[in-house]
């Protein structure tokens, strides 16, 4: 088999990057556990799940088999749920050749280890061609080729290379760092912003500003304190991130802070993702974010306040009122301003 991408994952992400692959002109195969996925993209041209009104190119082809799909392949992305990108990646390990990069597009973590990504796969397959998708990424805006941005980091310069032969096009450009620990940890965390603007959406546009502001600066202290190169912050994989997350109805970490405002359950709410095959990272993140703060000796009161309306089911509204109201919550914004 000639040289080509594979994409493991059949959500919207998969979808998105395995369209913009084949569509500059590469072969770009996409693994689903679903057959009915696979006869659909194979024998329609369509996603029977998602975009389900865009055509896609002849050059994309799905697969239920790893084995083959895998071998000869040049770059694989994995975007595939947190939870399951450790099993997925030991599952290929075998057909890899030590040439072929791996780029994680999962925003994830692992609970119980506190590994991102980047890190479960390298430890999964005893590998340093290892990279992550950063940046603002809604889905359906790659799909219509509407400009978009993304950042590739790997602490490798050859992979961020490969990632953007493959993926950069004239509506997708792709701008590359190695500071891969400062990229993956902020664009994981910003998620915790996203879901805090959701959950403040009955509050006003000044707090949900306010708490962008408040959020962003928190996210950029972790980063530091995790070791982010300073150059790191203030570009795509923070500013470009939290705008995105925390104002675009197409993000899920947004909408399910919203919903929960207006009453709706967690649980309930993520029960209704998994019945598409998607999730919300966003909420890993929280619970993350604080063992992280905790270890690295620094406080996290946003993430705290979200975690207590996530997990201790505190009311959001009055909740947020509340902690907007106190000096302790602007730490990290007095601390950037100063």
């Amino acid at each position: 088999m000639e040289k080509h991408a594979v994409i493991l994952g059949d959500g919207t992400m998969a979808t998105a990057l395995a369209t913009s692959v084949a569509r500059n002109g590469h072969k770009a195969i996409l693994w689903s556990q679903d057959p009915q996925v696979v006869v659909s993209i194979n024998r329609d041209r369509l996603h029977p799940r998602h975009f389900t009104s865009h055509q896609l190119p002849a050059e994309l082809t799905a697969s239920v088999d790893l084995e083959e799909a895998v071998p000869n392949a040049d770059i694989v992305i994995v975007a595939v749920k947190s939870e399951r990108v450790s099993e997925v990646a030991a599952s290929v390990c075998a057909s890899l050749s030590q040439e072929t990069v791996v780029l994680s597009a999962t925003k994830g973590v692992d609970v119980n280890t506190r590994r991102f990504m980047s890190q479960v796969i390298s430890d999964a397959l005893q590998t340093n061609n290892v990279g992550i998708i950063s940046g603002p990424n809604i889905t359906i805006d790659i799909m219509n080729g509407s400009p978009t941005a993304i950042l590739v980091a790997s602490q490798a310069g050859a992979v961020i290379e490969r990632g953007r032969q493959y993926l950069e096009s004239a509506s997708l450009k792709v701008f590359g760092s190695t500071d891969l620990a400062g990229i993956e940890t902020l664009s994981v965390v910003k998620n915790i912003v996203a879901i805090a603007a959701g959950l403040a959406s009955n509050l006003g546009d000044n707090a949900r500003s306010y708490i962008i502001a408040l959020g962003l600066a928190e996210i950029q202290a972790l980063a530091r304190a995790l070791g982010a190169r300073p150059e790191s912050t203030g570009g795509l994989a923070d500013i470009g991130e939290v705008f995105l997350s925390s104002t675009s109805k197409h993000s899920r970490n947004h909408m399910i802070g919203i919903d929960i405002a207006n009453g709706a359950r967690l649980p309930d709410l993520l029960s209704a993702l998994e019945v598409i095959n998607e999730t919300a990272e966003g909420v890993n993140a929280v619970y993350v974010a604080r063992e992280l703060a905790r270890s690295a000796g620094i406080e996290m009161p946003l993430a705290e306040c979200v975690h207590r309306i996530l997990f201790n089911d505190e009311p959001a509204t009055e909740t947020l009122r509340t902690f907007l109201s106190e000096k302790s919550a602007a730490k990290w914004l007095a601390v950037s301003a100063a």
